[in-house]
C-alpha cells in the first residue's frame, strides 16, 4: 500500500525528481526508460503531419511547479525576474471528479 504525501512532500518528491533528470541528462546517458524515438521532428500527429517545435530557453532558472487542471496541466515557471506560465489544454478531453481524463 502506497503512503499518501502530503503537499510539500510532494513538491519535494516532484523537486528531488526533477533533480535526478537534471543530472542524467547533464551526464549525457540515455536513461532506459526514455523511449528512444523523443525527436519532435521524426513525430507526426494524428493528421499524419509533423507538429511546429517550439523550443524555450529560460534564463535564470530557479523552481518549476506542474499541476492538473480540468482541462489538461499547468507549468509554472519561476526565474529571477518573471513567472512563467503554460497552459496544456486538451482539445477534446476533460478531467473528472475522479481526476482521470475523459473524452467530452
Amino acid at each position: 500500500m502506497s503512503k499518501k504525501l502530503r503537499p510539500d512532500e510532494t513538491q519535494e518528491a516532484v523537486e528531488e525528481w526533477a533533480d535526478m533528470i537534471a543530472q542524467m541528462q547533464d551526464s549525457g546517458k540515455n536513461p532506459k526508460w526514455r523511449k528512444k524515438r523523443t525527436n519532435l521532428e521524426q513525430i507526426t500527429n494524428k493528421t499524419g503531419q509533423r507538429p511546429q517545435v517550439t523550443e524555450l530557453t529560460v534564463d535564470s532558472y530557479q523552481q518549476h511547479w506542474v499541476e492538473s487542471t480540468d482541462t489538461g496541466w499547468q507549468i509554472r515557471i519561476a526565474t529571477d525576474t518573471q513567472k512563467i506560465v503554460i497552459n496544456c489544454n486538451y482539445s477534446s478531453k476533460k478531467r473528472g471528479k475522479d481526476g482521470r481524463i475523459r473524452s467530452i
